[in-house]
């Protein structure tokens, strides 16, 4: 029991580490990545639920039970089906009618927590001379449900990605691995349940398996899919990948030798935002904020400002808050208006940033820039 424990405690936490890798990290931190690592994330605790049980810390504290018996197995295939329709930007998913596939959750929620107020903490709520039948029935649901579930979920996936057109072609191959991946791991737990029923392989044996299996599966999507990761971030802008830079050596190489352009579809967007939104204009505005509009990585939108504006995304932000206090300054309208009310109204958070952005941009301070102007009206 000690050997099993110890895959477990590996399992569980190379899935938290993995899972919240991906949710934090600058460079995988998206809308679309996201569920991935709720995927993962899911994974490990359900391996961290067997854990606690194989501790026996649900026998000592009963009340507590109801989290070992909700089948979080059923939120797996939900987080993953949305990242595979978000990362395609599937209609699916834009008019949010995939909120109903949370019901076979919900079921199993209300079922065990039913369930659990009534034998663990002894709550009568239900009167019925066939309450334990009714159970049997609802849990018989339940179990064929949380294997079935996913096994459709993911078959749907599939043939949702193999009928969808203009998917970039590198993304849509990782994207049907990822498919044929969660099939694989459904049927290892199903095949090991069915050889524990027959031959009765013994709780030890079925667990290691289904715990290597999945930690396999983890450590697959991590390793291969640090670079698809990086693919699906890039959606369909004009980074050209050709066989010579499928390679994350090679694609590095790319990046540090400037491949981006202004016909970027995202530096596109960004300036669609910058120009026509005016959203320099919020003094809380940071690159997380607009990655996430974009729905991109942080770390890809800092890629493409840098390449294409050559500043950093600050100072590329900072650009538009001293083009409008020029526009402003030269403005009759705001001779009125003091230079820091001028600043801030741009966008500027403080002074100090205001004074210096503006100098860094013009070579001025922002008076010396209003003095030159009215020298040159005067003349």
């Amino acid at each position: 029991m000690e050997f099993v424990n110890i895959i477990l405690l590996i399992s569980v936490s190379q899935g938290f580490l993995f899972g919240f890798a991906i949710l934090f990290s600058p460079y995988f931190r998206s809308s679309t990545n996201k569920y991935l690592g709720y995927s993962i994330l899911i994974l490990a605790f359900l391996m961290f639920n067997v854990y606690l049980d194989a501790l026996n810390i649900y026998e000592q504290y009963p009340k507590f039970l109801v989290l070992y018996d909700i089948e979080w197995i059923f939120l797996f295939p939900v987080f993953f089906f949305v990242y595979i329709l978000k990362s395609i930007d599937h209609e699916f998913i834009v008019e949010r009618k995939w909120n109903w596939l949370y019901i076979p959750f919900m079921f199993s929620v209300i079922l065990n927590v039913v369930y659990n107020l009534e034998h663990i903490y002894k709550w009568e709520i239900f009167f019925l001379s066939d309450e334990t039948l009714m159970y049997k029935w609802a849990f018989d649901v339940q179990e064929f449900g949380y294997y079935s579930y996913n096994f459709v979920i993911a078959i749907w996936a599939y043939n949702i990605l193999k009928h969808k057109k203009n998917t970039n072609q590198i993304k849509g191959k990782w994207l049907k691995k990822l498919c044929v991946y969660e099939v694989s791991l459904v049927t290892c737990w199903v095949l090991i349940d069915i050889a524990d029923m027959i031959f009765d392989i013994g709780y030890d044996v079925g667990i290691s398996i289904i715990c290597t299996i999945t930690s396999f599966f983890i450590f697959w999507i991590v390793y291969n899919g640090v670079y698809s990761l990086k693919i699906s971030n890039f959606k369909n802008s004009d980074v050209n990948l050709n066989k010579d830079t499928l390679e994350v050596k090679n694609l590095k190489v790319s990046i540090s030798e400037h491949s981006f352009s202004r016909n970027n579809i995202y530096f596109q967007k960004l300036e669609d935002l910058l120009e026509k939104d005016y959203i320099y204009r919020n003094p809380n505005l940071n690159q997380e904020m607009v990655a996430e509009t974009l729905n991109i990585s942080s770390g890809y939108l800092s890629q493409i400002v840098n390449d294409v504006a050559r500043k950093n995304f600050t100072a590329y932000i900072n650009s538009y808050r001293v083009n409008e206090v020029k526009e402003m300054i030269l403005n009759e309208e705001f001779d009125k208006y003091s230079l820091l009310s001028i600043g801030l109204e741009a966008g500027f958070k403080a002074k100090s940033t205001f004074y210096t952005s503006f100098k860094k941009e013009t070579g001025l301070t922002p008076n010396q820039f209003k003095i030159d102007h009215k020298k040159v009206q005067f003349f």
